[in-house]
């Protein structure tokens, strides 16, 4: 079964594969997931098709409960390797993303002014100014790119109505400074073939992100169909971006 949406504006610290000891900030609704993407290994489970209830706070309303939240964890004397924009869905859909940003900043000054801020995003709206503008703020971007096509991704990142690809792809490739976070799966659907690899390795090669995160599966997708892929394969996988590329990649196993 997926995990339980986060039920709180601010959780954790979780021990990430990929972050270290992240300090996970949601903006979006406790009780339903806000996402453009509706991707068959999502550890929420799938995307509704119609909104919640609840509405989603909004800059006025986040602010004092990061501050009270941020409080609490600091008095816990842990340390916090980053802060990280996440959460129920996709963080970028929120209307004061960019504002949001600039508070974080403020309250990482003051709280644990050693962390980074980062931000896991599907990159789907990365083409809009304003959300590239916040991006920009960040210390870290972490850019979803799974697939090397069109149709992989109507398949397995499946989209929330229509998706121009091409400007997805040039959205990525004008974003400086990222980092590519590229998940592959196998079972009911697959992203591993050697044509798929290569043409993935071609498209990370023309985005040219200064990193790739190759990982898989860790917990229940939406997608009972889903499996994991095999460390050997991840490796793989990596070996053969750094021969072509020449891009530094790390696998998460």
């Amino acid at each position: 079964m997926p995990i339980d949406l986060q039920n709180s504006v601010i959780y954790g610290p979780i021990r990430s594969r990929r972050l270290g000891n992240s300090l996970g900030i949601n903006l979006l609704p406790l009780s339903w997931k806000l996402c453009d993407f509706d991707c068959v290994y999502c550890q929420y489970g799938w995307t509704p098709q119609t909104p919640g209830r609840e509405r989603i706070k909004r800059v006025g309303e986040l602010v004092p409960l990061m501050k009270e939240e941020f409080g609490v964890f600091q008095e816990s004397d842990e340390t916090i390797d980053c802060i990280t924009l996440a959460g129920n869905g996709e963080p970028a859909l929120h209307p004061d993303f960019f504002e949001i940003v600039q508070e974080v900043k403020k309250l990482r000054d003051r709280f644990f002014p050693e962390a980074r801020v980062g931000v896991l995003t599907d990159a789907s709206l990365i083409h809009k100014p304003r959300v590239k503008e916040a991006l920009l703020e960040l210390d870290d971007r972490y850019l979803k790119l799974d697939v090397a096509s069109k149709e992989d991704l109507l398949a397995i990142n499946k989209p929330v109505g229509e998706f121009d690809w091409d400007r997805f792809v040039e959205a990525l490739r004008n974003i400086p400074d990222k980092v590519i976070q590229s998940l592959f799966v196998t079972g009911s659907y697959d992203n591993t073939s050697e044509a798929q690899i290569e043409q993935w390795v071609r498209l990370i090669g023309y985005v040219q992100p200064k990193a790739v995160q190759v990982y898989s599966v860790d917990r229940s997708p939406a997608d009972a169909g889903i499996e994991k892929v095999s460390a050997a394969r991840l490796h793989e996988i990596a070996l053969q971006l750094e021969q072509s590329t020449g891009i530094e990649s790390y696998v998460f196993e």
